[in-house]
């Protein structure tokens, strides 16, 4: 039966961090993981209560975070998680956070490359028992989707997909509260480079805190004057931001020492989709 957690803790979930394993598994998403493989999963964190995917589970509503706190995507339940992670896993030394269709596979592997995202490799449901080592309770060391250079760069990869107003009022609030010197924000501006769904990955814990720590106090962003709501596909626009945010933070914190790896995607088919609905 599945249990939701309304405090975070429970001792069942702390015994899954056992001897020899390191690693805790956490899947975050509005819809399930597939069900023949939740056993990869230690805890699964969701915005909304649906059936299946996991015997554990903790609902973190959007509206948790105000009026616009669906615009955070996944950064929502990722900011809970980084609230209560010494808690649900205080021996763990790593960090899995997946999605319920997205994961990062630590060596590269075989596979087709999405026709609209040729750092995505797309595989069937079918297929994912190829593929448990990604999901593994022992690791060495961290790893995030690999990067993607835009040639024009970061900020018209934004303008051509996004709104623009919004990644300028974004930086602007960032030097305001000084968690961005200007020559901080002109480096973030000018760069070429982004980690595509860059909260998907491994971490050591250490990192995990760190970086959510720094992107919480940026998401207040979303209560400032500049923050404007938007619809559509564009509904997510904090989630956008953080996204940039956080994949400049781990290649300027992490430099040359950070690993990469494949950005795997389930997905019938060779196209992938994104979600343009509100979750409720």
């Amino acid at each position: 039966m599945e249990q939701p957690l309304t405090d975070g803790i429970t001792g069942s979930l702390r015994d899954r961090i056992s001897s020899g394993m390191n690693t805790f598994n956490v899947c975050v998403g509005h819809l399930p993981f597939p069900e023949k493989h939740t056993h990869f999963i230690d805890l699964v964190i969701a915005p909304n209560v649906f059936s299946g995917g996991g015997k554990r589970k903790a609902i973190v509503p959007d509206d948790l975070y105000g009026e616009n706190g669906h615009s955070l995507s996944e950064y929502g339940q990722l900011f809970w998680l980084y609230n209560k992670i010494d808690a649900l896993a205080p021996d763990a030394e790593y960090v899995n956070i997946f999605q319920y269709r997205r994961f990062v596979s630590p060596q590269p592997v075989a596979g087709n490359r999405a026709s609209n995202g040729s750092w995505i490799t797309t595989i069937q449901e079918d297929d994912l028992d190829a593929y448990a080592a990604c999901f593994s309770r022992t690791y060495e060391g961290p790893c995030f989707n690999t990067p993607v250079r835009f040639p024009d760069g970061v900020l018209t990869q934004y303008a051509t997909q996004h709104v623009l107003e919004d990644m300028l009022n974004f930086v602007k609030y960032l030097i305001e509260i000084e968690m961005f010197s200007p020559r901080d924000a002109a480096k973030f501006l000018r760069s070429e480079h982004i980690i595509p769904a860059c909260s998907v990955g491994i971490y050591d814990v250490k990192t995990f805190k760190k970086l959510f720590a720094y992107l919480e106090r940026a998401a207040d962003f979303l209560h400032s004057p500049y923050f404007v709501a938007r619809e559509g596909y564009q509904r997510r626009s904090m989630g956008f931001l953080l996204e940039r945010l956080q994949s400049f933070m781990i290649l300027e914190l992490l430099g040359q020492g950070a690993r990469f790896g494949q950005n795997m995607m389930l997905s019938e088919s060779q196209a992938v989709t994104s979600t343009t609905g509100r979750v409720t």
